[in-house]
């Protein structure tokens, strides 16, 4: 078992890449519990390819590509947070969009995404919002996130968990 962590630019490869786990991660968010036309709306609104290339190559935004044996298996988007819950008023905090696709869900796997996102936010709060229930949720527990509040996943209003850390 080989995985790797690696910073991902908003080259053509890379853009593909994060489009097609972009895809992975929605249907395993949504699928089955909205409608499949709606659903297909809008992950199609949300695979806009000129967005990805321009939120990729803003400044603020890193994306990091977790590989297992060479295969694409997860991702983390790291994004300045100016909209931060309201425990992180004052502090320099970031946002992390956080996924693994089902099949590579492995602690290995989780560490390694983890690790590389904290090698460059390792003197900021860090916070994500994931739907209830994620498979995420208890590993982000043991490296110090707290769950802070309870929201909902927009479009469909899907139940989600708000987790902060604020170990730094």
């Amino acid at each position: 078992m080989n995985i790797v962590s690696k910073f991902t630019v908003g080259s053509e490869k890379g853009i593909d890449l994060f489009l097609a786990l972009k895809e992975a991660h929605l249907k395993e968010i949504y699928d089955g519990i909205t409608d499949p036309v709606k659903l297909r709306t809008y992950i199609e609104h949300e695979l806009d390819r000129r967005a990805a290339i321009n939120d990729l190559n803003d400044l603020s935004t890193r994306l990091i590509v977790v590989f297992d044996d060479d295969q694409p298996a997860g991702y983390a988007i790291i994004r300045n947070a100016f909209d931060r819950p309201g425990i992180l008023e004052g502090k320099r905090a970031v946002h992390l969009s956080f996924f693994i696709l089902s099949g590579h869900n492995i602690p290995e796997v989780r560490l390694s995404l983890w690790q590389k996102c904290l090698s460059v936010t390792r003197n900021h709060a860090h916070w994500t919002e994931l739907p209830a229930g994620s498979p995420i949720i208890p590993f982000l527990e043991t490296v110090d996130f707290t769950v802070v509040g309870q929201s909902e996943l927009k479009p469909f209003s899907i139940p989600s968990q708000i987790m902060v850390r604020r170990n730094f």
